[in-house]
């Protein structure tokens, strides 16, 4: 059974916005899906039925890594992977730290904030743990990122109506990627 799609508009600058926030963070969703579930968990939400989730990882100093982050260590030619699941990191079937799955790698003592490479849920690349780390202290990424409440969606009706705009942002995302890409060209605006 094929699902019939509707059209919402929403404005350019909200979509560059997030069109933006996804390629810079290698989401490969697709917006259409994501669009989808916001939509889907805002009206959960605006009707009582979201329930607070759980946000689980493992903290590495100042950095929060959230469960299904993956580490990675080339060495020697070898990459070696581990992974955060639940509240620990797990290299080999076995519980450790990011200090000691570098050296287990290597053999010896290791500084795995230069070492380590590092790729959080929903993205595409591998980032360098270090400047993840410096990423992170600059600003609110790549720490957990908080569930829509009940009682904050409740509150304020501009957060729904942020909520809004942002899901219609990730629809007309969608469909610029079936159309092509969009080029923003300043050199053919009329002059006022």
């Amino acid at each position: 059974m094929s699902r019939k799609l509707v059209s919402v508009q929403i404005s350019s600058a909200l979509f560059l916005e997030l069109a933006n926030y996804l390629q810079e963070f290698g989401d490969e969703r697709d917006p259409a899906e994501v669009v989808e579930a916001a939509l889907s968990s805002w009206l959960c939400v605006a009707r009582g039925e979201a329930q607070e989730a759980e946000v689980r990882g493992y903290q590495w100093k100042r950095l929060f890594l959230p469960e299904g982050t993956e580490l990675k260590m080339s060495y020697r030619g070898i990459n070696a992977f581990a992974q955060v699941v639940g509240d620990s990191v797990v290299y080999r079937g076995q519980r450790t730290t990011p200090n000691q799955f570098a050296a287990e790698v290597a053999g010896t003592a290791r500084n795995a904030w230069e070492v380590l490479s590092l790729r959080l849920p929903g993205q595409r690349y591998w980032k360098n743990a270090g400047f993840i780390r410096n990423e992170a202290l600059r600003g609110p990424y790549p720490g957990p990122q908080p569930e829509f409440r009940a009682h904050d969606s409740m509150a304020s009706p501009a957060v729904m109506a942020q909520s809004l705009r942002n899901a219609l942002a990730l629809i007309e995302k969608a469909s610029a990627r079936r159309h092509g890409k969009m080029e923003r060209r300043t050199d053919v605006l009329p002059d006022d």
